[in-house]
C-alpha cells in the first residue's frame, strides 16, 4: 500500500532569539583566512541549539575566532567555558584533536545580536557569546 504523506525535513535557520539555551556542539572547522595583516587560520564552531517554541526548526549558530590557543586569546577564553579552567592546562605542550574534544559536547549557550545591517538582512546577526558546561534539558529534542 503506498502512502502519499511525506515528512518535510527540518528547516534550518541561524534566526534566534537572544538568551540562553541548551545545545550541542556539531561541527568544528578550521579554515585560512586573508587579511590586511597577512593569512591567519579561523575555527568555527557550529553549535544546534534548543529553542523553545522552534522545535519544527534546525536551530544554528556560530561562533568564528582566530585559531590560538594562548593563555588569554579569545578562543581559549571562549573553549574553557566549555573545557575548564585548568584543561588546556593539563594538555599543556601536547597536541589535541579539537574536533573530536569539541563535536558532540553538550552545554549552555548564550546567543546575543551583535549588529545588524537591516539595508540586507531582515534579521541581526546572532552570535555566541559564551557556552558553559552544564548538562542542558533537552525535551523537546528530536
Amino acid at each position: 500500500m503506498n502512502s502519499t504523506t511525506i515528512i518535510i525535513p527540518k528547516e534550518s535557520t541561524f534566526k534566534l532569539p537572544q538568551g540562553h539555551y541548551p545545545a550541542q556542539v556539531t561541527q568544528f572547522k578550521v579554515k585560512e583566512v586573508s587579511s590586511a595583516k597577512g593569512k591567519s587560520q579561523s575555527a568555527t564552531i557550529l553549535f544546534e541549539v534548543w529553542v523553545p517554541g522552534m522545535e519544527n526548526y534546525e536551530c544554528i549558530a556560530r561562533k568564528v575566532v582566530p585559531l590560538d590557543l594562548k593563555a588569554g586569546s579569545v578562543m581559549r577564553r571562549f573553549l574553557e567555558g566549555l573545557l575548564g579552567d585548568s584543561y588546556f592546562k593539563t594538555k599543556s605542550n601536547q597536541a589535541i584533536d579539537l574536533q573530536s574534544v569539541l563535536v558532540g559536547k553538550t552545554c549552555w549557550v548564550e546567543l546575543i545580536h551583535t549588529k545588524h545591517d537591516a539595508d540586507r538582512f531582515d534579521f541581526p546577526l546572532v552570535d555566541v557569546e559564551s557556552i558553559e558546561l552544564r548538562e542542558p534539558e533537552t525535551e523537546g529534542k528530536d
